[in-house]
């Protein structure tokens, strides 16, 4: 806290400065804190009101405030919370003596004290008119009970002061809720702008009408209102804009309503896009809409109080003049007209003429004229249309026959006078079930009665002794009657026939058997096919072999070679990965054979299916084996190296140190220069030795790699920080382009160790002639995982001479800097060891580019 000229901290001196204004002034002063309880009181408080400070230290403040203004003020006070500035707000206080006393307040809610300033005016001249209101007020309530719905005053922000009891009980509002809020807020949004325009008018003059606008009620209505604002500024008993609202929604809307209807009367008159007009008795036209006006070619100018007879063709005027007197005469009458108009083609119209009631009768005849034109040879097309259709009937190959509603035939093709063996002629109007009793006990009985009686299609399968066939039946109902179409399957129920006791045969072997269409969608497959994929029947049939049963790691070609072989008509076999329903793995061998009819056409084709998941996983471990040998050889050859380049020669200059020493004087120089030789042999040794252990250790853990949850970008960010000091000493620059939020489930440590050893070499080999420029990239992958990109603008290497040298152990590609060419290698091992893979090219003094990709668990979300 600071202190000030004469050595108080500010906030007391401010507290000093306070007690004595508030001791000296004579107005109403005091500090209110968040509850409202009094925190300072003024002297003037006993001259105003009759209490000592003392009195009133730590009471609330609304124990002293009139019952009638508690609410109120309560809401006053919670609004000066929000930072709300109150200014000229008059409430009424308790005298101590029991009377009440008015007094305009100004308030202001410091955050920073966490206290609420009052300044308070005694209204004496409030005081003085209180006696002459009281006796006013039973006329004024009288007057206001039969007058405007509300009354108040306003202040020159537009805020309600003051509200004449009971006008905002009229909307639904107790006074305290309209207090100190704006007017304009009550508005509705569309009338704010006219309401705004009365109220900047009304600051110049003494008396504005505002237009009538919607207030918002406390229920959530608009109401209509009219409403006067009167300016008594100049006036100092009021010193505010007095307003006067009344309520007319009632009347408001029934204007609304009268003038929607005759906008919507006239909208369908002008819009209508058949012909109108509006005629007297006499056929004068006192109105025509667009249509009626762009019929005539005419200005609408000169159409209105034309009579018809100088409109219409002289041939069609008797019709028009006859039913325009029925009209008259009351009656809402329709007539078809034929217009012939001189190098035009005749036009049909439909028109109807409807009398307008008046007092006195009908005034007036609306007529109404529809081109029918259109519709009249639309009926010409469909009569020519049906005669089409009954020769289409009689060449389509399905037989084909309607039924009325009494069960008579209307129409037979040729086809079912064959398969039938009917006379079209002899059974025309005649009932089906007397021509065919055999049917009264067949399905075309029962399904033809289900289709009438219900209104929706049939379609079943029945075999008719008599004939010796079988028919695939359709119905259709219709409000003529029934059209049934039939056909002879005799051949297909046959063939399934045959097709069912093939499966009979396929259901008792152990191998899955699949049988398909030509087209190769499932038809019927046996119990071994769902014991092997968990799917039956009912969920393959229609769908092509291998397409249900693919996963992950199934090769979404093989699908499509299926559908390819399958047309070529012969016998294949596939091998493949699928999945069973439970998610399972299984391998399968398919041999596919088509079925050929005498046509050679393929009808059919037959599916072996055999599990061969045992022989492929003894196969996937035999590679495996393979490739653990291949591992283990190379590894073997490593180590040989190592041995053989890196261990022989420390090892052979150690043996031989020692037996030199042990022929040296130990005091001399030569002795103490050989013993300096065999140490450093001997370190050389046990860094090859250390080397071989992390080999190993990487090795070891390969497989039993302990995974978690990784912020890439938390693990870059460390071993930035650790070279932090390095890059600002060579003057590098590191940029990072990666998601924070990115976490993948990989070994930490080992993730740490390849962003390590990249920046170290990009450190270590760096250009001399540039500024060092390091770039790292994260993105994850729409197949799962991460690729990091990491590149720099260094010293680079030639690639082509490295060639397959780039990870191996102990391999160098810069002679001028001091190193054992382990870096690249651990890179290498750990991106692998977490089932990754890494690329790297670079040009020599251009810079390196490394790319890792890395499987696992991805999760985006901040709090994963």
């Amino acid at each position: 806290m600071e202190a000030n000229a004469s050595g108080v901290p500010e906030r007391q001196w401010d507290r000093i400065i306070l007690d004595k204004v508030m001791e000296g002034s004579s107005d109403v002063l005091c500090a209110l804190d968040q509850n409202g309880y009094f925190a300072y009181l003024g002297q003037a408080w006993q001259e105003v009101l009759g209490y000592a400070p003392e009195e009133l230290d730590r009471k609330n403040f609304l124990e002293v405030i009139s019952p009638a203004d508690q609410a109120s003020t309560l809401a006053a006070f919670q609004n000066t919370l929000q930072g709300k500035r109150l200014q000229h707000y008059l409430n009424r206080y308790l005298h101590k003596e029991g009377f009440e006393v008015p007094i305009f307040w100004s308030v202001v809610w410091s955050e920073q004290d966490q206290l609420m300033y009052c300044h308070g005016r005694v209204a004496q001249d409030l005081l003085r008119a209180q006696q002459q209101l009281q006796i006013k007020e039973g006329r004024h309530k009288a007057l206001v009970d039969h007058g405007p719905c509300l009354m108040g005053l306003l202040n020159e922000a537009a805020e309600f002061t003051y509200l004449e009891e009971p006008g905002p009980l009229r909307f639904k509002y107790q006074t305290y809720q309209l207090l100190g809020s704006r007017l304009l807020d009550w508005l509705h949004p569309e009338d704010v702008a006219l309401a705004t325009a009365a109220w900047e008018e009304v600051k110049d003059s003494e008396v504005v009408q505002v237009p009538d606008v919607r207030f918002k009620a406390g229920n959530g209505a608009w109401r209509w209102v009219e409403a006067v604002i009167s300016n008594h500024l100049q006036n100092p008993m009021i010193r505010a804009f007095v307003i006067t609202c009344r309520d007319i929604t009632e009347r408001k809307q029934a204007v609304l309503q009268l003038e929607e209807s005759e906008q919507r009367f006239r909208s369908l008159f002008d819009s209508n896009p058949d012909m109108m007009i509006y005629e007297d008795r006499a056929g004068n036209i006192l109105d025509a809409n667009a249509q009626f006006i762009a019929s005539c070619g005419l200005p609408k100018e000169e159409i209105i109080t034309r009579n018809l007879r100088e409109i219409i063709p002289q041939d069609a005027l008797a019709p028009c003049l006859h039913y325009l007197e029925k009209a008259f005469q009351g009656e809402i009458v329709t007539f078809d007209l034929q217009v012939n108009q001189p190098d035009k083609p005749p036009t049909d119209l439909r028109v109807t003429k409807m009398p307008v009631l008046g007092k006195d009768g009908v005034k007036g005849v609306h007529t109404i004229a529809k081109d029918i034109t259109e519709k009249n040879q639309t009926r010409v097309i469909i009569r020519k249309q049906a005669e089409a259709l009954l020769a289409v009937f009689e060449s389509i190959t399905d037989a084909f026959f309607m039924l009325d509603h009494a069960w008579c035939f209307q129409l037979i093709n040729k086809e079912t006078e064959r398969i039938l063996q009917l006379d079209r002629q002899e059974c025309l109007g005649e009932s089906i079930w007397e021509l065919l009793p055999i049917l009264k006990t067949s399905a075309f009985f029962r399904y033809f009665h289900q289709a009438v009686e219900t209104g929706q299609a049939v379609h079943f399968e029945t075999y008719l002794e008599r004939y010796n066939l079988w028919f695939e039946v359709k119905a259709y109902p219709s409000e003529e009657g029934l059209s049934v179409y039939f056909s002879d399957i005799t051949e297909r129920i046959q063939a399934k026939k045959e097709l069912e006791k093939l499966s009979l045969v396929a259901s008792k072997i152990s191998n899955g058997v699949i049988i398909t269409d030509a087209a190769g969608r499932i038809e019927w497959v046996n119990e071994a096919f769902t014991r092997n994929t968990g799917f039956r029947l009912e969920e393959v049939k229609s769908k092509i072999p291998g397409t249900f049963v693919l996963g992950p790691d199934s090769d979404l070609d093989v699908g499509q070679q299926i559908i390819d072989k399958l047309q070529l008509g012969k016998p294949f076999h596939i091998s493949t990965l699928n999945y069973r329903k439970t998610g399972e793995k299984v391998w399968f061998a398919m041999d596919f054979t088509p079925i050929l009819n005498e046509e050679q056409a393929i009808t059919r084709h037959i599916v072996i299916q055999k599990d061969i998941t045992f022989r492929k996983e003894a196969e996937e471990k035999q590679l495996e084996m393979t490739r653990d040998l291949y591992r283990q050889n190379r590894d073997f050859q490593q180590f040989t190296y190592i041995v053989s380049h890196n261990l022989r020669a420390p090892v052979a200059n150690a043996m031989g140190l020692a037996e030199f020493l042990s022929k040296q004087d130990k005091n001399s120089d030569t002795y103490d220069q050989s013993l300096a030789y065999l140490k450093t042999s001997v370190f050389k040794m046990d860094t090859v030795l250390r080397d071989l252990s992390l080999i190993l250790s990487l090795r070891d853990k390969q497989d039993v790699l302990e995974r978690e949850m990784v912020a890439v970008a938390e693990v870059c960010e460390q071993v930035r920080q650790y070279f932090l000091e390095s890059l600002m000493h060579h003057k590098g620059e590191l940029k990072v382009e990666m998601d924070t939020s990115i976490r993948l489930n990989t070994n930490r440590a080992y993730l740490y160790s390849i962003f390590y050893n990249l920046l170290s070499n990009a450190i270590k080999y760096r250009a001399e002639g540039r500024a060092l420029q390091v770039m790292i990239q994260c993105h994850l992958q729409p197949e799962g995982g991460v690729v990091i990109h990491f590149s720099d603008n260094g010293s680079g290497f030639d690639m082509a001479k490295a060639g397959d040298n780039v990870f191996k152990l102990y391999k160098r590609f810069h002679l001028n800097k001091k190193g054992r060419g382990m870096g690249l290698f651990l890179v290498k091992t750990h991106v692998e060891s977490m089932g990754g893979t890494i690329k790297m090219t670079s040009k020599l003094n251009e810079g390196t580019q490394v790319t890792i990709q890395l499987p696992g668990e991805i999760s985006s979300h901040p709090s994963a």
